[in-house]
Order: C-alpha cells, then sequence, then structure tokens
C-alpha cells in the first residue's frame, strides 16, 4: 500500500520553489524542505523523523529543513501512529508536502470533531469509536455495517444493502425495519428526521473522510439520542486530482465511482458521482442506486465557509423476512406474498447545506448553519402500495469563548438547533401492481428545538471536566385527511425535556488516562405511537428516558501496545413498545424500563515493527447482561428476560499487516453471540462465527496512483441471520417470518486510478 500521498506545491509555496529553481545547481540539490501532515486531517504533525540514508532528522511543528552531503535516491519519512513514506528524489524538487497515512494503532492520536472539541481521541473524556476512510474502503463488503460492527458496543444488522438497523449499547433494538434512537450527522446537516429515524444505507462510504460514534446519550451539543450520535465528516481534497475507481462483487454487484478535485488558495471543491447495481443474494432483491456529492470549502482571512449538497436516487425490490423452514433450506428465497406482489421501494432524496465559521477574535467564535432535506418515495407492498413525501429545513447556530489563564484552560459554548419537517403519506389499494382506490391520507409537522450550552475546564493539563445542558421541545400536528373512518387529527405537544452530561478525564500519566460519565437522554414517541384504533389517541404516552454511567481508562504501555477498558450501566424508563394490530399498524405503549449494564474493551498490539514491514493484532469486544427490569406487555410479565435483538457478547480478532512497497492484507474474525427474537425468550437465535479477509497493493508513479484489492467475505461460508424482525407474528397459519439470511461467502475487488494535477 502506498503509506502516503505526494501532492505538487501549493501556492503558498510557490514563491519559494521559484526562488530555489532560480539558484538550482549541483550544490542546490541537497537541500531539502518542506511539509508534512495527516493524510486524514491535513493537520501539521507535532513531531516525525526523516531519514537519510543512515542519518536521522528530528522535526516538528509540520516543517523540515535540511542539507546532505550527497544526494540521496530515497527519503524516508516517519512519525510515531503513521505508516512510513519513501520519498524518490528524482520526482522533483523541494519544496515538497508529505502526507503520512495514520496507522489505526494510534488512532487515539486523531484529532476528532465530536462535541467541537478539536482533542485528541486519547483526551476526549467518553467512549468515541472511530472509523477512518481506509477502514471503510478495506472491507470485502458494500455496506457500512461490518466497519462498524469491528467498534465495541456498536451493532448493525443487514437485512439487504437498503434494509438495515443500528444499535448503541442495546438502544433501537425495537425498531422493526430502521434505525431510531440514535441520532446522526453528515457534516453540520443532521440525517436523522423529525421523530428519529435515520437512515444510514443511503451514504456513498468513498465520500466519507472518517466517522465518530459517540456511545451513549451525548446529551449537549447534539441533541440528546438516547443511543447516540454518529458523525460522518465528508472528504475534504487538499491537491488537484481526478479519481476512476471500480468495484465488482458476487450476485452481480458492480459499484462505479468517479471525483474531480479542484483545490485553489483560499478553496477546495469536489464533485463525485457514484452507482451500484447489484442482482442480490435473495429472490426480489436488485438494487440500484446513484449518489452525486459535492463539497466546497472557502477561506478567507478568519471566515470559514463550507457548502454540501447530495442527491440519492434508490431502486430497490425487497424480498423481506422469510420463515425459519425457508431459512434453513432454501435462504435465497424471498417471501413468498413480497415475491408474488414484486415488491420495491422507488425514492428520490436531495439534501444540503451551508455553515460559515468566524473567528471574531483571538478568544470567540461563531458558526452558523442552515440546512434541509426533500424526499419523494413510493413503496409497492402486498398488502397496499404507500407514497410519501417529506420535506426538512432547520439552522444550528454556536457562539464560542475560550479563556486561558495560567493554570487553566476553559471555554463555553452556547448554541440552539431548530428543526421543522413536513410529512405527507398515503397508502392505496394494490391492484395487481397498480395504484389503486386511497386507504389512507395523512399530513405531519413535527418541530423540535435544542437549546445548549457546554463548558470544558482544563486544570494544568491533568484534568479536565467536560458539563453540558440541552433543553429540548417537542411538538407534532396531525392533519388526517381521508375522513370516511373518523378524523383521527390533533395535536401532541410533550414537556420540555432537560438532559445533562457530565464528563472527566484525568490523566494519570502520559500514557494513561482515565475518564467517567454520567449522561441523561431521552426519545419521543413518533406520532403514530400516539395514535389509538376507532380515532382515539394515547395523550399520556411519554418520551423513552435512560441515564448512563461510565467509568473507563484508555492508554498505551510502552510503544507498541494500546487499550481502553470501558463499563457502563444504561437505565431506561418508559420503554415504548409497538404493538402490531395489523399488516403495517403498529400502536405505542409506555410498557417499562430496561436495564443495559457492558464492557467494552479494545486492545491493540503492534506485532512487528520494521522499517519495511509493519504488523498488528488488535481485539475488541462488547460482553452485556441487558434485560427488561420491569416490563408488562398486554399482560404478559416479561420482567427479567434478556433483552430482544441483542446478543449478549460480540468480539473482533483482527491481523493487519502492511509492506512498505505497498502490499498490505487484513484478516478478521468475528464472534457473535446468540439473541432473543421475542420477548419472551422462547426462541433465539445461533450464535455463529464470520470470517473475512482481504488483502491489495498501492503505488504512485509520479503524479498517477493506482490501487488493486480484492476480498472474500464470509470465508467459512456460515449460514447466519443478518438481520431479525423481533416479535414477528404469522398471518392466518402462516410461520413468523423472523430472519433476513446473511450473505453466503462472497468477494469483491476493486480498481482504482487517482491522478494528481
Amino acid at each position: 500500500m502506498i503509506k502516503s500521498v505526494v501532492s505538487k506545491c501549493s501556492y503558498r509555496y510557490f514563491i519559494p520553489a521559484l526562488l530555489f529553481l532560480s539558484s538550482f545547481s549541483l550544490q542546490a540539490q541537497n537541500r531539502f524542505e518542506g511539509r508534512v501532515s495527516d493524510a486524514e486531517t491535513d493537520l501539521p504533525l507535532s513531531k516525525f523523523t526523516v531519514l537519510v540514508n543512515s542519518t536521522e532528522y528530528q522535526f516538528t511543528d509540520g516543517n523540515f529543513s535540511f542539507e546532505t552531503a550527497e544526494v540521496p535516491s530515497l527519503i524516508i519519512f516517519t512519525a510515531e501512529g503513521y505508516f512510513s513514506f519513501s520519498f524518490p528524489v528524482s520526482t522533483g524538487p523541494t519544496p515538497i508536502n508529505i502526507r503520512l497515512i495514520p496507522e489505526n494503532v494510534n488512532i487515539q492520536e486523531v484529532v476528532i470533531k465530536a462535541f467541537q472539541s478539536e482533542k485528541r481521541l486519547l483526551d476526549t473524556p467518553g467512549s468515541i469509536g472511530l472509523i477512518t476512510n481506509q477502514q471503510l474502503l478495506r472491507e470485502p463488503s458494500f455496506t457500512l455495517a461490518p466497519s462498524v460492527n469491528k467498534l465495541a458496543g456498536v451493532w448493525m444488522q443487514s437485512g439487504s444493502i437498503n434494509t438495515n438497523r443500528l444499535t448503541i449499547r442495546g438502544i433501537g433494538a425495537r425498531s422493526p425495519y430502521g434505525s431510531n434512537k440514535i441520532r446522526a450527522y453528515y457534516g453540520d446537516i443532521p440525517l436523522t428526521n423529525g421523530v428519529g429515524e435515520t437512515t444510514l444505507e443511503d451514504l456513498d462510504l468513498e465520500q466519507i473522510a472518517h466517522i465518530e460514534i459517540v456511545k451513549g446519550p451525548s446529551s449537549g451539543f447534539y441533541g440528546s439520542g438516547l443511543g447516540g450520535v454518529l458523525l460522518f465528516n465528508p472528504t475534504k481534497p487538499t491537491q488537484n486530482h481526478i479519481t476512476q475507481q471500480v468495484s465488482v462483487g458476487s450476485f452481480q454487484t458492480i459499484k462505479y465511482t468517479g471525483k474531480l478535485a479542484i483545490v485553489q488558495p483560499h478553496a477546495a471543491h469536489s464533485l463525485a458521482y457514484n452507482r451500484i447495481h447489484s442482482d442480490g443474494y435473495r429472490e426480489n432483491n436488485e438494487t440500484n442506486r446513484h449518489n452525486v456529492t459535492w463539497t466546497s470549502t472557502l477561506t478567507r482571512n478568519r471566515t470559514q465557509v463550507n457548502l454540501l449538497a447530495a442527491f440519492i436516487q434508490m431502486d430497490a425490490y425487497i424480498p423481506s423476512s422469510i420463515d425459519l423452514k425457508t431459512f434453513q433450506e432454501t435462504p435465497e428465497k424471498a417471501a413468498a406474498n413480497w415475491a408474488s406482489a414484486k415488491g420495491y421501494e422507488v425514492y428520490r432524496k436531495a439534501f444540503g447545506g451551508i455553515s460559515v465559521q468566524h473567528t471574531l477574535n483571538r478568544n470567540w467564535q461563531a458558526k452558523f448553519s442552515t440546512f434541509g432535506q426533500t424526499n419523494r418515495n413510493n413503496e409497492l407492498r402486498p398488502f397496499n402500495i404507500l407514497q410519501e413525501k417529506n420535506n426538512y429545513l432547520g439552522f444550528r447556530s454556536v457562539l464560542e469563548k475560550k479563556y486561558a489563564s495560567e493554570n487553566t484552560t476553559s471555554r463555553f459554548i452556547l448554541g440552539n438547533e431548530f428543526f421543522t419537517e413536513n410529512y405527507q403519506w398515503q397508502t392505496l389499494q394494490n391492484k395487481d401492481r397498480a395504484a389503486g382506490n386511497l386507504l389512507t391520507d395523512n399530513e405531519e409537522f413535527r418541530r423540535y428545538n435544542n437549546i445548549f450550552f457546554l463548558t470544558d475546564l482544563n486544570f494544568q493539563e491533568q484534568f479536565l471536566i467536560s458539563a453540558s445542558l440541552n433543553w429540548n421541545q417537542t411538538n407534532y400536528r396531525y392533519q388526517d385527511l381521508f375522513l370516511t373512518d373518523g378524523d383521527q387529527g390533533g395535536r401532541h405537544q410533550f414537556n420540555p425535556v432537560v438532559s445533562p452530561r457530565l464528563a472527566a478525564s484525568w490523566v494519570m500519566s502520559k500514557q494513561t488516562r482515565l475518564f467517567s460519565v454520567v449522561s441523561h437522554g431521552f426519545s419521543p414517541p413518533t406520532l403514530e405511537e400516539t395514535l389509538m384504533p376507532g380515532g382515539l389517541r394515547n395523550t399520556s404516552i411519554k418520551p423513552e428516558t435512560g441515564w448512563n454511567f461510565e467509568l473507563g481508562t484508555k492508554g498505551t504501555i510502552g510503544k507498541s501496545f494500546f487499550f481502553e477498558l470501558s463499563a457502563y450501566y444504561m437505565r431506561i424508563k418508559n420503554l415504548l413498545v409497538a404493538q402490531r394490530t395489523g399488516d403495517d399498524e403498529y400502536i405505542g405503549v409506555n410498557a417499562g424500563r430496561t436495564n443495559h449494564p457492558g464492557l467494552e474493551i479494545k486492545l491493540d498490539y503492534q506485532l512487528i515493527d520494521r522499517p519495511m514491514w509493519s504488523s498488528f493484532v488488535r481485539m475488541n469486544a462488547n460482553l452485556t447482561r441487558y434485560r427488561f427490569d420491569d416490563f408488562t406487555d398486554q399482560e404478559n410479565d416479561y420482567s427479567g428476560n434478556k433483552l430482544t435483538g441483542v446478543p449478549a457478547s460480540v468480539t473482533n480478532w483482527m491481523l493487519e499487516t502492511n509492506y512498505i512497497n505497498g502490499l498490505f492484507a487484513n484478516l478478521h474474525f468475528q464472534t457473535i453471540g446468540s439473541m432473543p427474537m421475542r420477548d419472551d425468550n422462547t426462541i433465539f437465535t445461533k450464535a455463529h462465527e464470520l470470517t473475512n479477509i482481504m488483502a491489495g497493493y498501492q503505488r504512485s508513479f509520479g503524479n498517477l496512483s493506482i490501487s488493486l484489492s480484492s476480498g472474500i467475505q464470509n470465508l467459512f461460508n456460515t449460514t447466519y441471520a443478518s438481520m431479525i424482525l423481533i416479535n414477528a407474528t404469522g398471518v392466518g397459519s402462516q410461520s413468523p417470518r423472523y430472519y433476513y439470511p446473511g450473505l453466503p461467502r462472497n468477494y469483491k475487488t476493486t480498481a482504482s486510478l487517482k491522478y494528481s494535477f
């Protein structure tokens, strides 16, 4: 693999380079200077080493300059936590710009954006998972699930490319077909709608620089999602380039990506197009998706403007879940009714936003963002046709003040996020795949307002306290436009919810941190869950609320071993239960409390550390004992039972090897414990193991970079359920359909060309 990306001189080095060339001579060839930065963030490295023949030079603050008695053929750049890079001197004169790619073993050194802290992951109090662009792309999969499932405490079930459910520490497991009770942002743009539902399968992974996952309620800067927050940070180009990439895989899957990036002295722009087609493993499983993503960054003096726009076109057939017999004997089959109806979903979605950040003076900073989304969806189902229109608008404003004294540094943040959404949906009769008579006609207006305050106090760089407070007001207004069965329209406004968060980090030594967190979160019911049969409304329904208590430590032992241990306990009350009343009808009730104790472990060890070869062994695990504490559903008492839809344990074992000549190889072994599929705990999935392997080669030839990789997912062809539908019920004499079968052994091969200019 290529250990770095080398770009041409930036404009700010144009004049020094011109002066250098004008005095060029045999002696002048022996002087070298330039800049070394992080390839993920483009921030200058605080410390790095330059190796010339047998001489080492140490530099700080990102800049280097040295002279040699002889002209070397190769200069090697190294830094702790980064892949080394060998720069061939013959590629051109100095100054040069070296961008080192970070190794995952020192990922705690990466500066993150969660809570707008700009702190290293090591110094941030709390459990935050980080997935880099490199990790996303080095998976033998076309979906996000394998990457996030490598993080302890995070579990994503995948029924198909367009059907996924993400849970964090057991929160969101009761959502039938999607991700709920978490919040997600793409840059500054919320991906979560007004009732807490998030669609993650839309995103183009190639355009994500890295993902930060805050585990547990993050009350304050990102609202008060009960499960946590996902922050998708879009890539920002640092050099002019054109990229063409093609991936092919099993089940006639092909994915194409094209990207153009233009970088100017005060601006950077990128335009990317992505298309994926797959026939799918199962019947009625064909998927076609198109993504167009545009980003721009404009910088002038003390002001930075970021613009982002994206368009998604999804056309996907739906195989749905199947019963046990079909799962065991013919898992490639679709559910009979969905196959007969040739059910599908088609939607067109566009979202975008603009954020302006201005430094008022040395200690004051203001940021304002506005965003919006429009979505049109049509879903053909065996029992009806669903047509949806969804539009939302919102803004975020943040004001930050920093203070510094001899022994203490602090900052204060005051902000507001306002969100308003209009959701319209109709159901119509399905008459031989054509729309028939109108069955329902509805319109919702959803609105929330978050006011948040956050402060950090850092005492002598030894003790950090982070406190935040979030105030939320949520309300719905529902109009029933189909009155033949009575008017179910009305309003529902929840009482304001105040959610605090208090976190602390103590520097026990240069290598070790101890942290603790106490935080509160909530999740309001959807408006549909407040509706009752016969036009009645459940005005007493309450949001789910919960407290998270956490204690952990993270750090390094020597230069080769990193560890992170976290013990947490979450207590959720007013548990929302969706009781099924028809094929596509549910009502919501508050049914009790759940307890979520767990232990998360992350270990990284550098097995081999040689100039030409490095190898890492990584392990993480999540051990849980989630239980219903007090849970009664329709007079059935499930208190003490295991929480439905969450495995009791997940472990990941990874071996990653990198060679300086551009080769890499990754081996991933995962174990997943059994999980209950019903609240009465009478049926469980089987525990299983999965093995993935991937290898590749990356190399630069002047301005041209090539990359080839290939991998196998589910190497040993394990039969397993990649997603389940909890508490499934059979219609008439049919068996309940719990299972979405996982993919059998399958492969993915990728070829990429990048030309820098």
